[in-house]
């Protein structure tokens, strides 16, 4: 039932396809909402979907308007996490190592999240600011909120709150993200390990290389291989020559996170400029990058930065996060053209513009031309998974929807984010596609509680309305008032007018609802009712 719900929003009403497209386009409003809720992480008002009703405004000025919005940057830094895989739950160090939380359980989740959102927040902060997207990787600044920045060696101001822009007093370079406690706490290395699993993940991260997914031969491995030594074989034998004759270069730049014990506080709360020479004598090489010498960690993140690869893979990156699905060798045509953009502006804004014109992203239907590559590739249908359900909630409703300190929507040690099809960064590292029963149950729940929420502090309270904003307590179905609710209620739920039959539905609800409580509870179940349409769950 579930699939058929989702296919159904897949093969509603759409403007023309191109002719002989495999993929027909969504409606001005839909598409609006779509871009709403993968720039900003919330529905468009009513206000805006009017004036683009009214053509006061077109579907590429609400998305220019949506780039400049203040949630621009949060909802990067949700997007970033799922490809950068920074917010996990969980890391070598605990939170109550330190001794200014160690009585505070309530400190765990946004201890956690301060320390793996870094990197994303100073990513974020430079797209927003449309800053040149290499300052990512040039910064001397970086980002921390109240929960890291006074322990960690920075200058967070003292009594401070929130997440501002700081600077590290420890000696690190300025390497943008390449210098943050946050990537490397995430992808830390063991003292054996020399950084080369860090290395590995700027590749893939930055360069879109990954060295873990190159095909190795070994036809003739063990024959060739002194199993006594294994460094002696990474510099000299052929078959880990392969990965290691440019990845182990590229990791002697890193030895100023070099940890002597990579589960201690002391050890990796620190950058260490003394080890810095360590890492050529240590791994025998001298430092390069691909080929090119270079000096130091800045020396690094330059050439990453002016590598061709570094604006392609931005454009790759962001094209599987707004396709909400892997790219393949078919998209090259419109990764290229963001890649172009990108070349021409190196921002990101210009990146997302280019996606965003695709007919990829403005899918929302197959056509009678689609064969079944195309059937099987493309999600026409994209889920509300639960982080990018929280942000939306909360904006319609205010509900935070917490638990001892946890964000349920937003974790998994005593929340639902994997539940709720979202990317824990270890296990699940690509959001659900696919709607299944737990899924399900999360959405059904949050929408109970969003609902319960805008009730009581709407109608039940004294909040300004927000959601009930043409009705009263005392409006019943088939006023002048009650219609223009759900009217109301269904152009900013689902970016659609509804039509007489779902008016009589939703009427019909209310009306078994109301005899055995009070209008304002028939509105509440009204409302949990309305959150669970595949239409709202779906963008």
């Amino acid at each position: 039932m579930i699939l058929l719900l989702f296919a159904a929003c897949a093969t509603g009403d759409s403007a023309a396809p191109a002719p002989g497209s495999a993929l027909a386009p969504l409606p001005d409003e839909r598409l609006a909402r779509r871009m709403s809720l993968d720039l900003r992480g919330v529905l468009p008002t009513n206000t805006e979907l009017d004036a683009l009703a009214a053509g006061d405004t077109t579907v590429n000025g609400l998305r220019d308007a949506f780039l400049d919005d203040p949630r621009f940057e949060e909802r990067l830094v949700q997007l970033l996490g799922q490809a950068w895989r920074t917010q996990v739950d969980e890391f070598l160090v605990n939170y109550y190592e330190y001794a200014a939380y160690a009585a505070r359980p309530d400190a765990e989740y946004p201890f956690e999240r301060g320390v793996g959102e870094e990197p994303l927040r100073l990513a974020a902060r430079v797209a927003a600011s449309d800053a040149p997207w290499p300052e990512i990787l040039t910064a001397d600044w970086s980002m921390a909120d109240e929960w890291t920045g006074p322990l960690w060696p920075t200058d967070y101001p003292a009594g401070g709150t929130g997440w501002q822009v700081v600077h590290y007093t420890d000696g690190r370079p300025a390497a943008g993200i390449l210098a943050t406690n946050g990537l490397w706490w995430r992808y830390f290395s063991t003292v054996s390990n020399f950084n080369r699993g860090r290395t590995a993940a700027i590749a893939r991260l930055l360069l879109c290389e990954d060295y873990v997914a190159r095909n190795v031969s070994v036809v003739g491995f063990a024959s060739e291989t002194d199993t006594t030594d294994v460094e002696d074989n990474l510099r000299t034998n052929p078959y880990c020559l392969g990965c290691h004759s440019s990845l182990d270069p590229m990791a002697t730049a890193l030895f100023g996170f070099w940890p002597a014990n990579e589960y201690s506080l002391d050890e990796i709360e620190s950058y260490h400029p003394e080890r810095e020479p360590l890492g050529p004598v240590l791994l025998d090489v001298e430092p390069a990058f691909y080929g090119q010498p270079f000096d130091g960690l800045p020396g690094l993140a330059s050439l990453i930065a002016q590598d061709p690869r570094f604006g392609a893979c931005a454009a790759e990156t962001f094209a599987g996060l707004l396709w909400r699905r892997p790219v393949t060798l078919e998209d090259r045509a419109e990764v290229d053209d963001a890649t172009a953009a990108y070349d021409a502006d190196p921002r990101l804004k210009p990146v997302l513009r280019a996606l965003t014109d695709g007919e990829r992203y403005r899918a929302g239907a197959f056509t009678s031309a689609a064969d079944d590559a195309t059937l099987t590739r493309e999600q026409v249908v994209r889920m509300l998974d639960a982080p990018l359900l929280a942000s939306a909630l909360e904006d319609l409703t205010g509900l935070d929807w917490t638990w001892t300190g946890f964000s349920q929507l937003r974790n998994d040690t005593w929340g639902y984010r994997l539940l709720g099809g979202g990317v824990d960064g270890f296990y699940q590292t690509r959001s659900q596609s696919i709607p299944g029963m737990t899924w399900l149950l999360v959405e059904r729940r949050a929408a109970e509680s969003a609902a319960a929420w805008a009730a009581d502090h709407e109608l039940r309270g004294t909040d300004t309305p927000v959601l009930f904003t043409a009705v009263t307590v005392d409006d019943s179905p088939g006023s002048e008032a009650f219609r223009a609710q759900l009217t109301l209620l269904s152009h900013r739920l689902y970016g659609e007018a509804p039509d007489d039959a779902w008016i009589a539905d939703v009427e019909a609800l209310w009306g078994a609802t109301a005899p055995s409580t009070d209008a304002a509870t028939a509105w509440e179940t009204t409302l949990a009712a309305l959150l669970q349409d595949p239409r709202f769950t779906s963008y």
